[in-house]
């Protein structure tokens, strides 16, 4: 029987559910496939499960998924039973002449969501693990060629799987007794796929060999994800050596005396990749002798892994390529440098595995450009934070670059995974960050299992003029959860009160757009919850956006708003409070700032600020001074109104928006910034 460990399965169909696909075999039986009894239908269905699941997720598979669909795949080599395929092929037989091939494949679809593209693949699993039987009769096989052909699955799908199934007998059936190493060895230059790795691990009676392979197929599988998901080609080369020096450091030490040689050929290929890497210039190359401990690494695994070929009667007698022709001279003449390096690499090809070859040559592509000398053109430093993954990719998004860093997280400019990066719509992607404020009241996996559960409510909110648009928000992105908004084009409020490039129109303006937006969201009832004037961007068209909505959400909670514009329910001091009370005192201090230059509250510390918003009750010292004259006395009233220690006493946001155009009035002409004697 095929199993899956109780807990991956439950977790399986548990994401299948929320994906709101459930696919099941029994489809393929129709009314006349009693044959295939619920205990097969059982054994096949999570198989199914778990292609149905990849097919789902779009590619944005998360670590915890990727474990169950591993799981699911090395179950492939169970062996199913002669009866099970003659049931399931009886079965779809029955099925194909009672519905007919569009019949049967509309039933698969609505079993599985109306969704033929799962069905086919589905499918395409379930027949793979009957074909490894390796039983089916003539007729068999043209009953499941019928049933392929009906759901349009191309033949060269099912004759890859049943490729990889035979690449892995082969390895096994040679190096049954072999060396570890040298398994290694035979196994990396036969299989290409990081399933296939984890198949020979699974199904391999040896640990001493599983651990290796399974490393291996790390490496394969992360140099896979390097290659598809990175667009910019600069951070291809050290992503990718940095994945062959990890698979060194991990092999195993002092189990074999051929697995350290083994482990000291890989470490010392990867060495001398970092040091290309690194490298600014052919000087520093030379002076580092990189080239030549490159050169003396490859022609060592070269050989080495010509003579484990040997040992397990797989290879024929390959001449291994020497080193010492690959240093530069003293003129640093790359182009015959490139010419010589192509000439090694083919010359390496039948004896060093082609994820090895493949790290090599993406390491040492920037050998052709690289500058006599350093001059000033080493690279520029990288300041993207160090939890930021090597590929630089959050989900679907590829990191270009910072924007900045708040109270909450860290801001980014992105890209969609794929799209060209001259060319690709450039956006706003910001991520959490859990400090000390937090984590005095809540563990750090309740404050992200919070923020997961508020940011989704940002699929309710409309789209406005006045609000960025709302991308998409990725829970499940690793290592940080991912909010993805519009990238605004222009100047956000803050820097236009810093340059002094305000006047009172202007002022009002961007107050009136930043009103209207967080109408739209209060009406659905989803406050910002992070309002300052950093997070309002005015656009060369003169239109205000509101920006950010990491915080957002419909509740309060520790760690939302920043201090100098956080409301005392933010605080924890009053009751009653809800984000829409809480928005509402932050824009009386946004618009305080934006009229008046300066900050309403001016704390240094978290300590300081909490006191200054807790010790007024509307009226702090920069109101006061406001109602000293007439001209300022309706900005004072309106700004109190917002300010009120009880929320509800506060004007919502609709009073607080239409009590904004008597203030305009009365400030009109006044000029900018505006003091008690302003006009």
């Amino acid at each position: 029987m095929i199993r899956l460990p109780s807990a991956a399965l439950a977790a399986l169909r548990a994401r299948l559910a929320t994906l709101g696909a459930r696919p099941s075999i029994s489809p393929l039986v129709g009314d006349g496939g009693a044959e295939l009894d619920a205990a097969i239908v059982e054994e096949l269905a999570p198989l199914a499960d778990a292609m149905v699941l990849m097919m789902a997720a779009d590619g944005e598979l998360g670590a915890a998924e990727r474990d169950v669909v591993r799981g699911a795949l090395r179950e492939l080599d169970d062996r199913v039973r002669a009866r099970h395929v003659e049931a399931l092929v009886h079965g779809s037989r029955e099925a194909l002449e009672q519905l007919g091939t569009a019949g049967l494949a509309a039933s698969i679809a609505r079993t599985i969501g109306a969704d033929v593209a799962r069905a086919e693949v589905a499918l395409v699993l379930a027949a793979a693990v009957a074909y490894a039987d390796g039983e089916i009769a003539d007729a068999e096989d043209e009953a499941m060629a019928s049933l392929m052909s009906a759901l349009g699955v191309a033949p060269e799908r099912m004759r890859a799987l049943l490729s990889a199934l035979e690449r892995v007998d082969s390895v096994l059936l040679r190096d049954a007794k072999a060396d570890p190493a040298d398994v290694f060895v035979h196994a990396a230059l036969h299989l290409r796929t990081a399933e296939d790795f984890e198949r020979l691990a699974a199904r391999g009676a040896r640990p001493d060999v599983a651990l290796p392979l399974r490393l291996y197929g790390a490496y394969v599988h992360a140099l896979d994800e390097i290659l598809d998901t990175t667009i910019e080609p600069a951070s291809i080369p050290a992503a990718a050596t940095g994945a062959l020096g990890r698979l060194a450091e991990r092999l195993p030490q002092h189990r074999t005396p051929r697995l350290d040689r083994l482990r000291a050929s890989l470490a010392g290929l990867a060495a001398a990749l970092e040091l290309v890497v690194k490298a600014s210039s052919t000087a520093e190359l030379r002076s580092s002798h990189a080239l030549g401990q490159l050169d003396a690494s490859a022609a060592e695994l070269s050989s080495f892994a010509a003579k484990a070929l040997l040992r397990v009667g797989a290879g024929e007698r390959h001449a291994c390529p020497e080193g010492g022709f690959l240093e530069l001279d003293a003129t640093g003449d790359r182009a015959s440098l490139v010419t010589r390096l192509s000439a090694l690499l083919e010359r390496l090809a039948p004896t060093v595995p082609a994820a090895v070859l493949t790290t090599m040559a993406r390491a040492l592509e920037r050998l052709s450009s690289l500058p006599a000398d350093a001059g000033g053109t080493a690279a520029a430093p990288d300041l993207l934070p160090a939890w930021v993954p090597r590929s630089r990719v959050l989900g679907g998004f590829t990191l270009v670059a910072p924007i900045g860093r708040g109270g909450f997280g860290s801001v980014f400019v992105a890209t969609r995974v794929g799209d060209d990066a001259a060319s690709a719509e450039r956006l706003a992607l910001k991520v959490p960050a859990y400090d000390a404020l937090a984590a005095e009241s809540v563990s750090e996996s309740e404050y992200l299992s919070v923020f997961k559960r508020e940011a989704g409510a940002l699929l309710a909110v409309p789209e406005h003029p006045n609000l960025a648009a709302f991308v998409t928000f990725d829970a499940r992105s690793r290592p940080k959860p991912a909010l993805v908004m519009e990238l605004v084009d222009g100047e956000d409020c803050q820097a236009l009160v810093r340059r002094r490039a305000l006047d009172v129109p202007s002022a009002l303006r961007a107050l009136d757009g930043v009103c209207a937006g967080l109408a739209a969201m209060h009406g659905v009832g989803v406050g910002h919850l992070d309002l300052k004037p950093s997070n309002v961007v005015v656009r060369p068209d003169g239109v205000a956006k509101l920006v950010d909505f990491g915080l957002s959400g419909r509740q309060i909670r520790v760690g939302c708003a920043t201090p100098g514009y956080a409301s005392p329910e933010v605080w924890g001091v009053v009751d009653g409070g809800t984000p829409l009370t809480a928005d509402v005192y932050s824009l009386a201090c946004v618009a305080y700032e934006l009229l008046v230059g300066a900050p309403l509250f001016g704390g240094s510390s978290a300590v300081a600020a909490f006191s200054e918003h807790t010790a007024h009750d509307g009226r702090p010292d920069g109101v006061r001074a406001l109602e000293g004259s007439a001209s300022t006395r309706p900005l004072a009233a309106w700004l109190a109104a917002g300010l009120r220690r009880a929320p509800a006493a506060r004007l919502d946001i609709g009073a607080f928006h239409a009590d904004l155009s008597a203030v305009a009035r009365a400030l009109d002409g006044a000029s900018w910034p505006i003091t008690k004697d302003s006009r």
